[in-house]
């Protein structure tokens, strides 16, 4: 459960969104940047004031107001439908009546721990959501969970140790025991679903649990006991029409409980119980009132999953060596309960193979007996990129726009246009089109994953019938494989782009195929410099095997053999040298800095004025000269 398990963000497909549109634009500001330099006069005219800056409120309120509305956007757009049986979702008739389950229900995880936690103002409820959506929902219900003398007092803000030295943290799920005979009897007036929401705080200043805080068997991102039962208790009493799970959450919890799995378990044999699901992520102090309106198909959920959510997360490569400690050189770091104990160590012996890469990756190479250990079904529940939706799509490439055809040629960029129809009768929904490829690869030669998604883009809101057509850019810098050790033997240690064929797959996720095509590349192609910044492209890092302790990295022409293994006690002594490396408190800034800058200036300039201002402008200075010292140390700690 390391940071691969961690959502890039807190919201399904939109991320994925959001990073291709910094992913291009960066591009685009680059090499606008380079141009602007070529003369004093045209970085002038591109830092004109009066084109740069526009001011959209005219007060802060104004601005928070829209804020708030960007963020339930967000959340309309992002929020992922995993699991619908039998259309289970939208709710339907007049005012529907629900009853919301958990304790974390009144106490949502809005956002992480640190920097992307919210601000300290209002923070919208399930409960405003419901109301505002026309659902009406079990009062006693929810106040029950609002008392902890009742229910218990709620989840961890911290991790603590109660396992030995390993630190955990408390889901806070009330026991069955305490559901008093008036709470199951306020079931019946509100019994068309019952909402169970299932809670997992994360923060940047430490890692994940691998342990849960009632059982050492077990981690922090599988149900814990009460959480259990609470599933049982809700199915089995056969009170409620459907029965509507909500991932509260920016880490994927082991799902494999919402599917009626294979080789059943007490775990995922909750799927029998289970209609719907619903990822809300952490959606942050207002995005909540999305919820709603999803509930009720006024908004069409059209998110998808940034991560392969699977099971069984000790079977995965970053299982093996995520987390611990170096056994020697201890009374380093400050752990949660108080005590002092030794550096963190972390293993990467996964080489390029975690998420998605290396599903699709084992998948593959099962398939042709190369690594019969695996098997796709039963490890992984949710594909990379999967996503439901109230209606029904189809997807048809009518276009892959190229001046060499059937051929790529590096530092040309086509496109590739994809027809979507809105094939449902009842729903206006949005369709994500993605577009993956498959590169050439040969045993023992550069690691390349089986599938990399190289596009992505999702449709307007399509009425029933209706179609549209997105555009996907592809560069092929963008899937070139990098090659550190020099792997294919041709005296090169970098991007690369190897001879031969190329299959783009359009498909509804990392896993299924719509359609393919195929384009060639003639010859071998290595970039020695970056063409966005035309920097000099070098490995920044020796050898990786010199710095691991078993000297093993995953590979895919073995992946069984090299699949990574726990390091031992005697592999996590620290050498002298490193330590020495870790407690040095040396800098290389040459730089002195032995007297304060000016602070509490007459306020001659403000912040509007230095809209397009080149960073070297000395209008910067008399700007921040105005500040007082307690703003500057606000601006430096909370400015991220």
């Amino acid at each position: 459960m390391k940071n691969t398990k961690l959502i890039l963000s807190s919201l399904a497909v939109l991320s994925l969104i959001i990073t291709g549109c910094i992913r291009r634009s960066g591009s685009d500001s680059q090499r606008q940047s380079k141009d602007d330099s070529s003369s004093e006069s045209s970085s002038n005219a591109n830092h004109d004031p009066s084109t740069r800056f526009a001011q959209d409120f005219n007060t802060k309120q104004e601005a928070f107001e829209n804020g708030n509305n960007v963020t339930k956007d967000i959340c309309e757009e992002g929020m992922i439908l995993l699991k619908n049986r039998d259309g289970a979702l939208p709710l339907i008739g007049n005012k529907p009546k629900v009853s919301v389950f958990g304790k974390n229900s009144v106490n949502l995880v809005y956002g992480g721990s640190g920097s992307a936690a919210p601000g300290d103002g209002e923070r919208k409820t399930i409960f405003d959501s419901l109301t505002a959506a026309g659902i009406e929902y079990n009062k006693d219900l929810k106040s029950f969970y609002e008392n902890n003398k009742a229910s218990g007092s709620g989840r961890s803000v911290n991790p603590s140790t109660e396992h030995g030295d390993i630190a955990t943290l408390k889901t806070g799920e009330a026991p069955i025991s305490s559901y008093t005979d008036n709470i199951k009897n306020s079931y019946n007036d509100y019994s068309d679903a019952a909402i169970v929401v299932l809670s997992r705080t994360a923060g940047e200043n430490w890692d994940l649990p691998r342990v849960a805080s009632d059982d050492s068997s077990r981690h922090y991102l599988e149900l814990d006991n009460n959480e259990r039962d609470l599933l049982r208790h809700i199915g089995r009493s056969n009170k409620f029409n459907h029965i509507i799970i909500l991932m509260n959450s920016s880490n994927y919890i082991d799902l494999g409980f919402l599917e009626e799995r294979t080789n059943p378990t007490d775990y995922n044999d909750f799927g029998k119980y289970i209609d719907a699901a619903i990822v809300i992520g952490s959606p942050g102090a207002n995005g909540i009132m999305a919820l709603g309106e999803i509930l009720t198909g006024k908004v069409n959920p059209s998110g998808h999953t940034v991560d392969t959510v699977y099971t069984r997360y000790n079977e995965d490569p970053t299982w093996q060596n995520f987390g611990g400690n170096f056994t020697n050189g201890g009374d380093s770091y400050l752990k949660q309960d108080g005590t002092y104990s030794g550096y963190y160590l972390v293993e990467y012996e996964e080489n390029i193979y975690s998420g998605y890469r290396y599903y699709e990756t084992a998948d593959f190479e099962a398939k042709n007996g190369r690594y019969s250990v695996f098997n796709y079904d039963s490890s992984v529940v949710y594909p990379f990129g999967y996503g439901l939706s109230y209606t029904t799509f189809t997807q048809e490439i009518v276009d892959v726009n190229s001046l060499q055809g059937n051929n790529l040629k590096v530092g040309e960029k086509f496109e590739v246009s994809v027809k979507v129809k809105n094939t449902g009768s009842k729903y206006a929904g949005k369709d994500v089109v993605q577009l993956y490829v498959t590169a050439p690869y040969s045993q023992n030669g550069i690691e390349k994953a089986h599938k990399v998604l190289v596009g992505f883009a999702k449709t307007k809101l399509l009425e029933p019938g209706e179609e549209d057509k997105v555009i996907i850019p592809v560069d092929p810098y963008d899937f070139a494989s990098f090659d550190s050790r020099d792997k294919n033997s041709n005296g090169f240690r970098g991007w690369e782009l190897e001879k031969g064929s190329y299959i783009f797959h359009v498909a509804k996720d990392a896993h299924n195929d719509i359609s393919t095509f195929v384009k060639t590349l003639d010859e071998d192609y290595q970039f020695e410099r970056d063409p966005i910044t035309g920097y000099q492209v070098d490995p920044l890092f020796d050898e990786v095997t010199a710095h691991m302790a078993n000297g093993q990295n995953m590979s895919r022409s073995n992946m069984k053999d090299t699949f990574p293994v726990t390091i031992t006690d005697d592999e996590r002594k620290i050498s002298n040298d490193q330590l020495n490396q870790l407690k040095s408190k040396s800098s290389t800034n040459n730089e002195v800095y032995n007297t304060m800058p000016t602070t509490n200036a007459e306020v001659t300039v403000d912040f509007k004025s230095l809209a397009g201002k080149v960073y070297d402008d000395p209008l910067w200075e008399t700007f921040l000269d105005q500040m007082t010292f307690d703003e500057m140390l606000k601006l430096f700690n909370e400015g991220c």
